[in-house]
């Protein structure tokens, strides 16, 4: 008879690991070109985000629908904190 021993690799599957990079940022892109989509009454299918700063606490993405320049500031969680109009 043969034991199998399973458990370091329940408990492994079970622990959480932080989202890789990629991930948030394609939540924190995604989240910005939602809110903008809204603002400006366009599908987000027009409107084209992309991660300009990081920090600890969040980013800063700039969302374009054709010409005019959006920028959110999105947190770790990828919720948009705000927006804003730069240059208007």
């Amino acid at each position: 008879m043969r034991i199998v021993l399973l458990f370091p690799f329940t408990v492994a599957a079970c622990t959480t690991a932080a989202p890789p990079a990629d991930d948030l940022q394609a939540r924190q892109e995604g989240a910005c070109t939602a809110v903008i989509a809204d603002h400006v009454g366009r599908p987000p299918s027009e409107i084209v985000s992309r991660v300009i700063a990081t920090s600890d606490s969040g980013a800063t993405v700039e969302a374009r629908d054709g010409a005019r320049l959006h920028l959110c500031t999105v947190d770790a969680a990828g919720r948009v904190l705000g927006y804003a109009h730069p240059g208007a």
